[in-house]
């Protein structure tokens, strides 16, 4: 549905460079990234807000790299919204269909479904200055969606909504694009909604995309350093691989790691925290990996404990406050770290 290809833009010195990927129908690709990566631009980009300097965005295999942005059946929904304050919010909502040539009950009929859709339909005689957050996201994504695009472009759509909220309106969200079948472009800098709401992650650092994968691999096999410490590995070593069978042994720091990963040669391992299991004795298990070491460090975040043993190298693992009580381990205690080969990532 969205094909980009080859696409670089300048402004001063932020860069995008050579930006290529596809966005299939009804599918949600969510555009990772921290701030200043150019994930917004992008967005900007493909609603041609922005033109590139080279490349081209084509919208149902229609190239529309030079169209103005009401030509490209593609709906925008900024993090601020962009609501009109001097108009309610019916007419907010009906500002979408301005362009058609609609009837008045016809508008009227359409503003009242889709804020019912929405959950605004209480709202509609209501000043938008005077909504909460949450109430005004639902209004924006409703003055977009009145307009049944081709597909939506959706900018830190949760930044300004509390955490109850956001997880009420991300169930939502996810639920009319998927009746509706839309395609989506979906920035966020929060790692949970991407998460949630990806199909697939476009993981995005100073104006490149470095990885896109399902949201499965982006977390748990990133490619990259970069990503890695990203999306919070905090494993990242580097080691020697090498093939003995169909077994990939990895030296890493005069000791030896099990990897499921066909790679040889210099590698960057990587093994997110939550795949370790802590524990005061070695484990019966099929996990093809187990390390003696000593605690070096105790953090607790939250609901979850981080546990730090030198074990020829440090690795740290996570584990819940339930479980770190039933260990009872202090530092300098010895402890066992155990996981499989499939979690030992390389790259």
């Amino acid at each position: 549905m969205i094909s980009v290809k080859g696409l670089s833009y300048s402004a001063g010195e932020f860069n995008i460079h050579d930006i290529s990927f596809d966005v299939e129908e009804g599918e949600t690709l969510v555009v990772l990234g921290p701030t200043g990566a150019g994930k917004t631009v992008l967005l900007e980009i493909l609603a041609g807000c922005r033109h590139p300097r080279s490349g081209s965005v084509a919208v149902g295999g229609r190239d529309v790299t030079h169209l103005p942005p009401e030509k490209r059946g593609i709906g925008l929904v900024y993090q601020d919204y962009l609501l009109f304050p001097h108009l309610d919010v019916f007419r907010n909502i009906a500002y979408g269909l301005r362009a058609t040539d609609l009837g008045h009950d016809e508008v009227d009929s359409e503003v009242r479904a889709t804020a019912a859709q929405m959950k605004v339909s209480h709202l509609l005689h209501r000043r938008t200055r005077n909504l909460s957050g949450g109430e005004q996201q639902r209004v924006a994504l409703a003055r977009t969606l009145i307009t049944r695009p081709k597909a939506v472009l959706l900018d830190e759509p949760f930044s300004a909504v509390d955490p109850n909220t956001k997880e009420a309106l991300m169930r939502e969200l996810s639920g009319i694009l998927e009746d509706r079948g839309l395609t989506t472009v979906y920035v966020t800098h929060d790692q949970v909604e991407a998460m949630e709401m990806a199909d697939r992650i476009a993981v995005m650092n100073a104006g490149r995309i470095v990885q896109i994968d399902t949201p499965e691999e982006v977390f748990r096999a990133p490619r990259s350093e970069f990503v890695a410490n990203f999306v919070g590995i905090r494993n990242i070593l580097k080691g020697v691989a090498r093939r003995e069978g169909s077994t990939t042994l990895v030296s890493v720091g005069g000791i030896g790691l099990v990897s499921s990963v066909e790679l040889q040669g210099d590698v960057h391992v990587t093994l997110r925290p939550e795949d370790i299991i802590v524990s005061r004795h070695k484990l019966e298990s099929s996990a093809r990996n187990s390390l003696s070491g000593e605690v070096v460090s105790v953090v607790e975040k939250g609901p979850v404990v981080y546990v730090t043993a030198a074990c020829g190298v440090e690795l740290t693992a996570a584990v819940t406050k339930e479980s770190f009580k039933e260990l009872r381990v202090t530092l300098g205690d010895e402890v066992f770290m155990t996981f499989k080969a499939s979690n030992v990532n390389l790259f």
